[in-house]
């Protein structure tokens, strides 16, 4: 048998390089924790869920923003709510799903696209415009009403955050910091730093007024974007950040963003 040929079942006498090529195409198809979606099942997936996050892009992404959705998709485990989806959009060849790209007006040199179609509402969907960024994407979905375990996040504290948004009174918020030193008990060993993290802003909120979430947001953001610090360094402020979302205001939030 002549070299640079493999005998293969299903592909007895194809060479090398196109085997390769299309089992590279198959991973590229597939993202771990995202559902492919094309103009037949995009009809009959969105309708049923309560969201719905859909990038629309080529048909084989690659390179850095892909990675991106990649760490996106996996992260999508911590919602009970959302389902990640993507669209693979060709125009030549078999030209996939055109008649999507069409529907939402999609303009092929600005891919990727992410909508976010909410309670099966196909007409209206929400446009993300922000950076391709997993971090933003996940602040942004949270603007949305999604939750989405962020990295050094726990969701019964985001909870807590939550319930200390809706109130200004000091004995409330006490009550809510009692209710969170208490659940501390509960915290495994890995979460006892994150803990520690939603008390202390807590505690600075009622000491100082409710400005000190989002100037410390806006101070360690800051911080992060000087990018002059080791990676360990920027993954724990970005951890802190996270929390920090937890007690911003949704529509400050959706102006930042």
């Amino acid at each position: 048998m002549a070299r640079g040929w493999s005998v293969a079942v299903g592909y007895s006498a194809l060479p090398v390089l196109l085997v390769t090529c299309l089992v590279q195409r198959c991973w590229a198809m597939h993202t771990k924790g995202s559902l492919a979606l094309d103009h037949i099942t995009f009809y009959k997936v969105i309708p049923k869920s309560r969201f719905v996050l859909v990038k629309f892009d080529t048909q084989y992404p690659y390179g850095v923003q892909q990675d991106e959705f990649k760490q996106l998709a996996e992260s999508s485990s911590s919602s009970k709510d959302l389902l990640v989806a993507h669209v693979g959009i060709s125009d030549y060849g078999d030209k996939l799903n055109l008649e999507l790209a069409e529907k939402f007006n999609l303009d092929k040199e600005k891919f990727p696209y992410y909508y976010l179609f909410v309670n099966g509402n196909i007409a209206n969907p929400v446009i993300y415009v922000g950076p391709v960024k997993t971090s933003a994407i996940q602040l942004w979905l949270k603007t949305q009403g999604v939750y989405l375990g962020m990295p050094g996040c726990i969701e019964q504290y985001d909870a807590l955050a939550g319930e200390f948004l809706l109130t200004t009174e000091k004995e409330k918020q006490s009550n809510l910091l009692i209710r969170a030193r208490a659940l501390m008990a509960e915290a495994g060993e890995s979460e006892k730093h994150a803990a520690e993290q939603y008390i202390k802003i807590m505690s600075k909120i009622i000491d100082q007024g409710e400005n000190f979430a989002h100037n410390e947001y806006e101070r360690i953001t800051k911080l992060i974007e000087k990018n002059q610090m080791s990676q360990p360094k920027k993954d724990d402020l970005q951890k802190r950040l996270n929390i920090l979302s937890s007690f911003q205001n949704k529509n400050t939030m959706r102006e930042e963003l």
